[in-house]
């Protein structure tokens, strides 16, 4: 179908997301279609592909894109740049969060339904190591250990596990070593059993993380591994997504039902609230442009950081469910994916990143 450049740009920020997708290939979107933050470049649908997925990593050196695909048992691989999809990587059982070590080449995968975590190589993804976390097949929920997050800096993998998967009332954060290949005899306890998204501030020595059984935020000294206190709010309500500035100190929260984006100051005050997708799954800071994105089944929120306590979303964007997503700020890129659903096929979604 040919649009007219009136009818191109109406669509800009709701109708080109979904349609693209329905394409059933992998497609490149008219540049000049779009306007705004983001700009469409691509739609790969993934027919095989049945159930939810969970987060992304990225290998650089051969442009890989990796995604955990929970309920299809697997990690599915594209090219980072055209988002074709490579490789569907079998052999797990319900994958969550990823990251990637390019210091010694591997991939590192939160298992949840085999309560561990597996270390595969980037070279041929044959498999290195199984490391034994919780037991989290109590319940038969496959979520211990479930999200992550991956300090590159000191290349420590943060991973949540324990908590109502293994039918216990608390959780523990375990610490993964690349360097040592080895999880440390460290770990943090978190009084919860429902821990979600992490992010760290190595500057200030602080680990944040999403305690959502308790609508709470815990901050830990990274240094000793002690909770220094929990932060909340009115309203906080199933805190999932979490992405930290660390130069203004603030860290950003999104709840569920409803969506709402939070930011915290440094005392843990709420400098600023405002309605975002709900649903959502993933955050992501981008200091360079002072953006934060936060990915939901019910779309895409972007705001822009006008200062340290004054926020505006700019873009509410359409992503057909997509609440996985992932920013590459080298390649000006965006990535988001979305299941399978009454209206077409499971798909990668690429984004241009517009200034």
């Amino acid at each position: 179908m040919i649009f007219s450049a009136r009818m191109r740009k109406s669509f800009a920020h709701t109708a080109i997301a979904l349609t693209t997708a329905m394409l059933g290939f992998a497609v490149a979107v008219d540049a000049t279609a779009q306007q705004g933050p983001l700009t469409q470049i691509h739609a790969t649908a993934l027919p095989e592909i049945t159930g939810d997925f969970d987060h992304f990593a990225v290998d650089m050196k051969r442009s890989h894109l990796f995604v955990s695909a929970e309920v299809h048992h697997s990690v599915e691989m594209f090219d980072l740049h055209t988002g074709e999809h490579l490789q569907s990587i079998p052999g797990f059982k319900t994958p969550h969060s990823l990251a990637f070590a390019p210091e010694k080449d591997e991939l590192l995968v939160a298992d949840g339904g085999d309560s561990s975590l597996i270390v595969i190589a980037a070279t041929d993804f044959h498999r290195i190591d199984r490391i034994q976390l919780i037991d989290g097949s109590a319940t038969g929920k496959g979520d211990s250990p479930d999200a992550a997050y991956y300090d590159a800096t000191k290349r420590l993998w943060y991973i949540g596990n324990g908590g109502v998967s293994a039918n216990l009332p608390d959780s523990t954060i375990s610490i993964f070593s690349v360097d040592e290949s080895k999880l440390l005899d460290a770990n943090f306890s978190v009084p919860g059993n429902n821990v979600e998204s992490m992010g760290v501030d190595d500057v200030h020595h602080r680990l944040y993380v999403n305690i959502r059984d308790k609508s709470e935020i815990g901050v830990y000294d990274l240094d000793t591994q002690k909770l220094i206190t929990t932060w909340t709010t009115p309203g906080l309500n199933r805190n999932t997504a979490l992405a930290v500035d660390v130069k203004n100190q603030r860290v950003f929260v999104a709840g569920r039902k409803p969506g709402m984006f939070y930011v915290f100051d440094q005392d843990g005050k709420v400098v600023s609230q405002l309605p975002c997708a709900d649903n959502n799954d993933d955050m992501t800071y981008d200091v360079a442009s002072k953006r934060i994105y936060v990915s939901g089944t019910q779309g895409l929120s972007i705001f822009h950081q006008d200062a340290a306590d004054k926020y505006t979303e700019i873009l509410r964007l359409p992503t057909n469910g997509a609440k996985t997503s992932l920013l590459v700020p080298s390649l000006k890129q965006f990535y988001a994916v979305h299941p399978k659903n009454v209206i077409d096929d499971a798909g990668l979604l690429v984004y241009r990143v517009n200034p």
